[in-house]
């Protein structure tokens, strides 16, 4: 599970240096655009409609087959657990470290706070609405998929700040994370796919309402963390205790 881990993280990683370029020539994308809602709409419609009208033809034999033939009786992997929150800590965190973000970190953590709450607020409602028994039986809580939700909330946010240098290996997670989900027996595909729309949706709502909520609540816009700069440096510097002699190493972080 660890290799796996680490090569995920890689595949985020590897991509990010095309960021820089991406978002120099993006538009701004706090601005609506009617076709942002086609990739959530479809995902939406096909979860829906696979759970209303394909169960018996769609999910339950492409979950068969995953149990059967691809599982085979094997243990659960639970890494999908972990890495649904990967992207999510690359919309905050690469902004910090000088990655060109859309926007600073005080307005990445003002969408990250909407769309979560927003995301959970939707899921339970939906959950608690359509009462879907999940393949393992555990409970009725099945449609739509939390995980999926989130990970693929955190891509949505990583590709919006950052452009799909990053987004891709955002998403490339979050894939990830949407099977798993069905490998591990606790969501059907059309749970998934409703997940993944939903997640997405949210992401693009919180990014439309950034602005309107900043003048409602009088926050002002600050570049701090937008990636212009470091916001946070370190330096390492090897020093020499002047009583014992011992060689000793200075850190120096800059916030």
């Amino acid at each position: 599970m660890r290799r796996l881990l680490l090569i995920l993280s890689l595949l985020a990683l590897s991509v990010g240096p095309m960021a820089q370029a991406q978002v120099a020539v993006r538009a701004d994308s706090s601005a609506f655009h009617a076709r942002q809602l086609i990739a959530p709409g479809v995902l939406l419609g096909a979860g829906f409609g696979i759970h209303y009208l394909g169960h018996e033809a769609i999910d339950i034999p492409v979950n068969r087959w995953v149990q059967e033939q691809w599982r085979a009786g094997g243990p659960e992997r639970t890494f999908d657990d972990v890495i649904q929150y990967l992207p999510l800590a690359m919309d905050l965190g690469l902004g910090l470290v000088g990655v060109p973000a859309e926007h600073g970190f005080l307005d990445r953590a003002i969408e990250t706070s909407m769309g979560l709450a927003a995301l959970a607020a939707v899921s339970w409602t939906v959950r608690d609405i359509v009462k879907s028994p999940r393949p393992n039986g555990a409970n009725n809580q099945s449609l739509p998929s939390g995980h999926s939700g989130l990970v693929f909330f955190g891509a949505e946010m990583v590709r919006l700040e950052y452009g799909w240098g990053w987004g891709a290996g955002a998403y490339a997670v979050a894939t990830t994370v949407a099977v798993m989900r069905n490998y591990n027996n606790w969501h059907w595909v059309s749970d998934v796919l409703a997940g993944a729309g939903l997640g997405i949706l949210v992401a693009d709502a919180s990014n439309w309402l950034l602005e309107p909520t900043k003048r409602l609540l009088g926050i002002r816009t600050s570049d701090w963390g937008s990636g212009r700069r470091p916001a946070v440096t370190a330096a390492v510097s090897p020093t020499l205790d002047p009583v014992s002699g011992t060689i000793c190493t200075t850190l120096a972080l800059r916030f």
